[in-house]
């Protein structure tokens, strides 16, 4: 176990560079001192690559540990007599590809298949077609007692959905719903179990995915939890993909917990005028599927793209010790100088990848570190890009923050916790050790039709 101890001053320093139009780097100190070494990289890059695989390149562990402790002090703090009390743990799994290298690659967004959607169809809409509307882009079936809705983007499918109607209410509390949406819910329940009568394990998931969708996929990660109706229990489970790509997986991603691509967005300035986006809207890959008692929930696919080979060399990777070591001295500057990454939603609950920089305390925990590729624009192409290897460092935290106390005026200190499955808490280029800025490209794509996962 190591412990260590950083003090970050008032004004935290670290330099914006703009890069492939839409996507930032964030370069902290750490990584500009490293350059000092380059020289010295070069002469034995093209020896190690030759000789070495990927797993022996990076050197990773099975597992991370570490354990940071800090007093953090911002010139943006409310507070400024007082610091942040702020302590991350790491007792992580170290996830890298068992391929022999890792090479640049191309990629387009790209269009879902048509027999995609008919796969879903065939597989998990087995009864009468009810309703249909937008050219065929709407559908509404009944299935087992169950109602479920389609419906893609057109006139080119980049999205789709599949799920059951009314499937919102299964997660919400009694108090909070009329006897009519209570009775409906008893049913649903008893339709669930009638239909699946088991609960979805992540092979059986993984294997719905491999007959139904193109290309090669591996599950990133699933949560379940109970949902209890009198007496009846039932098991839900969300299971969350990533496309592989040689082996090698683009990391998933939880868009909606990003910040904003500025660049993507229409603005006003300080003289009110206004100024178009500089780029279009293009997130992350997302396929996702969600399960009670065996029984289908919702199936959703948004944003696909095509990959191609950029070139056979195999990169250089930097060892695991270094982008680790870069970690743990950036990621305390990062929390302290990214308050704008607080997003709320609409229904003004907070999607936020840190806690507040008015923070009293922060407990961060890093649950999965991960190797492989991440997708970045060329230029401001909202069509085009390339795939290239980063290290994400995935976590949850809880902190104790001013808030509004129960939507009124008053600032209380409130307890707020970010547990989200596939929220990297810091990305770094596993070339060169820069720090990646991911953003989100704007509003979701998808149709999920307010099921709310398992997490």
């Amino acid at each position: 176990m190591k412990k260590i101890k950083i003090f970050v001053g008032a004004l935290l320093c670290m330099n914006l560079l703009t890069i492939s139009g839409c996507d930032k780097v964030v370069h902290s100190a750490v990584v500009e001192e490293k350059d000092k070494t380059a020289a010295k990289k070069e002469e034995n890059k093209e020896k190690e690559t030759v000789q070495k695989t990927v797993a022996e390149q990076v050197q990773a562990p099975e597992t991370y540990q570490t354990t940071i402790q800090s007093d953090l002090r911002s010139s943006e703090r409310t507070d400024q007599e007082n610091p942040m009390k702020f302590i991350m743990t790491a007792d992580a799994p170290v996830e890298v590809p068992d391929v022999d290298a890792i090479c640049l690659k191309n990629v387009k967004k790209a269009t879902i298949s048509e027999e995609e959607p008919q796969k879903v169809l065939d597989t998990f809409a087995k009864g009468q077609l009810l309703k249909q509307n937008y050219d065929g882009l709407a559908e509404t079936y009944e299935v087992d007692g169950l109602t479920y809705q389609y419906t893609g983007t057109f006139p080119d499918l980049e999205a789709f959905s599949f799920w059951e109607k009314y499937a919102a209410f299964d997660d919400v509390n009694e108090e909070n719903m009329s006897q009519d949406e209570k009775k409906q819910r008893a049913e649903r329940f008893q339709n669930y179990i009638k239909a699946g009568n088991q609960n979805m394990t992540d092979d059986g998931a993984e294997n719905y995915v491999k007959n139904i969708v193109s290309g090669e996929w591996h599950l990133f990660d699933s949560a379940s939890k109970e949902l209890t109706e009198e007496n009846c229990t039932l098991e839900k489970t969300s299971f969350f993909f990533e496309r592989m790509v040689d082996g090698v997986p683009v990391n998933y991603i939880r868009n909606s917990y990003l910040p904003y691509d500025e660049l993507s967005r229409p603005w006003i300035d300080e003289d009110d005028n206004f100024h178009e986006a500089q780029c279009d809207v293009w997130d992350n890959e997302s396929l996702t599927m969600i399960f009670c008692s065996g029984t289908l929930q919702s199936f959703q696919h948004s944003d696909p793209i095509e990959v191609s080979d950029a070139s056979d060399e195999a990169l250089f990777l930097l060892p695991f010790d270094e982008i680790k070591d870069i970690f743990e001295k950036t990621i305390t500057m990062q929390i302290m100088t990214e308050q704008e990454n607080r997003l709320p939603a609409v229904d003004g609950i907070s999607f936020t990848r840190y806690p507040s920089i008015d923070a009293q305390t922060v407990e961060m925990t890093i649950t999965k570190v991960q190797l492989g590729y991440m997708r970045v624009r060329n230029g401001s192409s909202s069509t085009e890009g390339s795939l290239i290897p980063v290290w994400d460092f995935y976590g949850t935290w809880n902190s104790q923050e001013p808030a509004y106390a129960d939507g009124g005026d008053e600032m209380v200190i409130d307890s707020v916790t970010m547990d989200r499955i596939g929220v990297p808490l810091l990305t770094i280029d596993a070339r060169d050790g820069s720090v990646v800025q991911r953003v989100q490209s704007g509003p979701s794509t998808t149709f999920p039709g307010g099921i709310g996962e398992c997490e």
